[in-house]
């Protein structure tokens, strides 16, 4: 069989491509943020990587078909692991406490007030942490949480239906300086959790001024930095709370704004800490939460989200049987709803 140049340039094409979808994942699985690039594309849509792919199916030369299973393995690919996909084959317990638990970076007084409200009607949360709350108890919001146990510092608001201990704030020291997170004791029917209501550096200014920097001044180093000093941030964010992990005794659940994916090096760390992902544990699809606003003109905005950085995490003496994402009416991240169940897992 003679090979044409074209079909040379194809294969070429199709090995390049493949080579960089695996180092994609190897990246995420070691820990993009080693490697700015890896950084960088954490917070980009992954389905991007999926259109060298479709090229290479649609333009495929007639006596070539067997040679589609690679860049058809290549689609899989972007499909599946590198945009996150997950699908549980979780059941309802059989027996044992169980509760529904909402977060959601609430942008109190930026979006509709109301269909947050909504939102808590929608989906029933017994327990509901909030991030990016201030003087949200003022508004309607107080009077929905008459009744139950709340507590608040700043941005932060948890709000119970079962009984709820002291509230402390814990601060995370880093070298650009000190970030809270609020924490307490939830007693469930006697069974004592410890919830942790966070929400870490967001990278919005990194990734601006790296944009920035390339489109005006094409200043590389200065991007990069930038770039790299905000995952920095992020992961000391993340290794101060899991020393507070480390010294808890009761079950844990951390939620909140992580502003990083599951890839990264910050969920990483709390793994390291004994917490897994409801959402890798039990959601079904991507579970995107981010993303949905950026796009304002002719395409609805609640369709598009692209990136799940807002996390609801457990200790393995917390079952997750469900998880899932709500709609992007209420706020620029979307609601993370997860069903548990306490006891032995």
């Amino acid at each position: 069989m003679t090979v044409t140049p074209h079909r040379t340039a194809r294969l070429i094409c199709t090995g390049l491509y493949a080579a960089v979808l695996a180092a994609i994942m190897v990246m995420n699985r070691i820990g993009a943020e080693y490697w700015w690039p890896g950084a960088l594309n954490l917070y980009l849509p992954q389905l991007v990587w999926a259109v060298p792919a479709v090229l290479l199916l649609m333009f495929r030369p007639a006596a070539g078909r067997r040679r589609l299973w690679l860049p058809g393995l290549c689609l899989v690919s972007v499909l599946g692991p590198i945009m996150g996909f997950h699908w549980s084959m979780q059941t309802p317990p059989a027996a044992g406490p169980g509760v529904r638990i909402l977060t959601c970076n609430a942008k109190y007084g930026i979006r509709d007030t109301t269909e947050l409200l909504k939102d808590l009607d929608r989906y029933q949360p017994q327990v509901v942490l909030l991030q990016d709350s201030t003087g949200l108890l003022q508004g309607p919001h107080g009077a929905f949480f008459k009744g139950w146990e709340v507590r608040s510092f700043q941005q932060y608001v948890i709000a119970s239906r079962f009984p709820l201990g002291p509230a402390e704030v814990r601060w995370a020291q880093t070298s650009w300086g000190s970030r809270p997170m609020l924490r307490c004791r939830v007693n469930f029917g006697g069974t004592h959790v410890v919830l942790y209501d966070v929400h870490f550096q967001s990278p919005r200014n990194s990734l601006n001024a790296f944009r920035t920097d390339l489109d005006e001044n094409w200043r590389l180093q200065e991007a990069v930095q930038g770039l790299q000093e905000g995952a920095a941030m992020r992961l000391e964010q993340a290794r101060a709370l899991r020393g507070f992990l480390e010294q808890e005794t009761d079950p844990v659940i951390v939620a909140g704004d992580f502003n990083a994916p599951d890839p990264s090096r910050v969920c990483a760390t709390l793994r390291g800490a004994g917490l897994r992902d409801a959402f890798s544990a039990g959601g079904r699809g991507y579970g995107y939460t981010y993303g949905h606003l950026l796009p304002k003109r002719r395409i609805p905005w609640w369709t598009l989200s692209w990136m799940r950085i807002d996390h609801i995490m457990t200790s393995a003496r917390i079952r997750v049987w469900r998880c899932w994402v709500g709609t992007g009416k209420a706020s620029d991240h979307r609601p993370v709803i997860a069903d548990l169940t306490l006891g032995t897992p």
